[in-house]
């Protein structure tokens, strides 16, 4: 068993830095305090172990699965087992790429089943809190179906959305680069942000729902509350609003994703050349 010699906080600098505070973006809400914070000590536990990235990613697809599986059913008890596999799943997506990056082992396979987890376990968890609270509520099932199947394509659709800039360029750009005019780069714009300053901070706080962890966290709440303050918690009055509610937030994303890639699509393939 391989000896490791660093502390924690000697990892977190090694491993999470540029993780943590990335250019040109900021991470949601508790993405270092619950996320990375949590996974650098199973990174400690398991650097010395001979397990692998890709087993680690595997692992994580199971802890979605089985999360799932445990929130469809319909037992609170199971429902709350199920959301903590599945924060596993998410903290799995984490380590796997810690523990790459400290022994230096890339693996395009690993890569792989990290996009399908990413693909797969959120719309299927949409899905399934779905069904599970339609075993006894007041709404129309039809509609809570609907509403459910539509809040998971968006799910989908936001995901795709984020990764077709790079599909284009390697299936694309790369072979008749010279077909193609990129825009100009351009600087920053200084200035128009502040006087929509109020906006963009409430547009920042309810963008924060397209991250997994807050998407998880927020159900997890809700049905604490929901099996503790309400003598109706068996027709999930809450979890059932917050389905409509959610469902029809995920599609604005979609369609907001959609048209400013659409505009920003050269500047991106610019910015992936240029890398």
């Amino acid at each position: 068993m391989e000896s490791i010699m660093e502390s924690i906080k000697e990892l977190r600098e090694l491993l999470q830095a540029g993780k943590i505070h990335p250019s040109g973006w900021s991470r949601p809400w508790g993405y270092k305090l619950f996320q990375r914070g949590a996974s650098i000590y199973i990174t400690r536990i398991l650097l010395p172990t001979s397990i692998t990235p890709t087993q680690i990613t595997m692992m994580g697809l199971i802890f979605g699965l089985l999360g799932c599986y445990f929130v469809l059913q319909f037992e609170w008890q199971l429902k709350l087992a199920g959301l903590f596999l599945l924060y596993l799943h998410i903290l799995s997506d984490k380590v796997d790429g810690e523990i790459a990056r400290y022994r230096k082992t890339f693996s395009l396979r690993g890569i792989y089943w990290d996009e399908i987890n990413h693909l797969i376990i959120p719309p299927l968890f949409w899905i399934s809190l779905t069904f599970g609270i339609s075993t006894i509520t007041t709404y129309e099932l039809r509609d809570l179906f609907s509403v459910g199947i539509v809040g998971s394509l968006a799910l989908i659709m936001n995901r795709i959305v984020h990764s077709l800039a790079p599909q284009i360029y390697a299936k694309k750009y790369m072979k008749r680069a010279s077909d193609f005019i990129l825009p100009p780069q351009k600087g920053e714009e200084s200035g128009k942000k502040s006087f929509f300053s109020f906006i963009s901070l409430i547009a920042k706080i309810v963008h924060q729902f397209q991250d997994f962890f807050i998407i998880i966290a927020s159900t997890t709440i809700i049905l604490v509350i929901e099996t503790f303050l309400r003598r109706d918690a068996i027709f999930h009055p809450l979890l059932a609003l917050f389905v409509f509610g959610m469902s029809a937030l995920f599609v604005l994303f979609a369609i907001e994703n959609i048209i400013r890639k659409s505009i920003s699509v050269g500047k991106d393939i610019r910015s992936i050349e240029e890398k």
